[in-house]
């Protein structure tokens, strides 16, 4: 992860490193990316990004840290508007994630990227199973054990938490893959929607009570 030097920097200097690096990202796969180019894009010495970085993986998993962190605070004011409903809020992160992608065509790209090269998964925490460093996410807790401790329970049959584990489980599962369909093929995000929306509605009327 980025150095106490780097988090040290004003917001917009690190906001300049991250949007260099994202160009960089974008423009090329992973393995041919340059750290050179991003250097150049931000505008520091080579001696500065080593006192702020390791290599290229660390700045890919800042880049994920950071888009993880923004998230995780749109999730919680979503919970607290929604009354901490789980389908609720896999329907609006779909929107949500769709809407950053469409607003940033560049961190498509990145993602495509990263995720194209099979080697970076497991460095990057990007497992479903991963702990990624998210300000409100204890060390020991997956994203999956983060929502189970906010969302209501009380309209599940069984709200044991291996139950619940398994329907949040299966709820991210979909999500994924209606994400991976939507950087495959973004012109068919009406059919991607509607496939999303059927996945969750058939999850949800197999475990709400009637």
């Amino acid at each position: 992860m980025p150095t106490e030097r780097f988090y040290r920097l004003p917001e917009a200097k690190k906001q300049v490193i991250r949007e260099a690096a994202i160009k960089e990202f974008a423009r090329v796969p992973f393995d041919k990316a340059s750290i050179n180019q991003i250097i150049q894009n931000a505008d520091i010495s080579r001696g500065s990004f080593y006192t702020y970085f390791e290599d290229k993986q660390d700045v890919v998993r800042y880049i994920f840290e950071d888009n993880a962190r923004q998230m995780q605070e749109c999730c919680e004011r979503e919970l607290e508007r929604n009354g901490d409903d789980l389908f609720g809020m896999l329907e609006w992160l779909f929107e949500f994630t769709i809407h950053k992608l469409e607003e940033s065509k560049e961190m498509v790209e990145v993602v495509k990227h990263v995720f194209s090269y099979q080697e970076n998964t497991k460095a990057f925490g990007l497992e479903l199973d991963c702990r990624p460093p998210m300000g409100g996410i204890k060390p020991e807790e997956t994203p999956v054990q983060w929502f189970l401790g906010r969302i209501c329970r009380e309209n599940f049959r069984d709200p044991s938490e291996q139950k619940m584990e398994a329907v949040m489980q299966l709820g991210m599962v979909s999500l994924l893959l209606a994400i991976r369909s939507y950087y495959q093929n973004p012109d068919d995000l009406e059919v991607i929607r509607s496939r999303y929306l059927n996945s969750l509605d058939a999850l949800k009327y197999g475990v709400l009570k009637r």
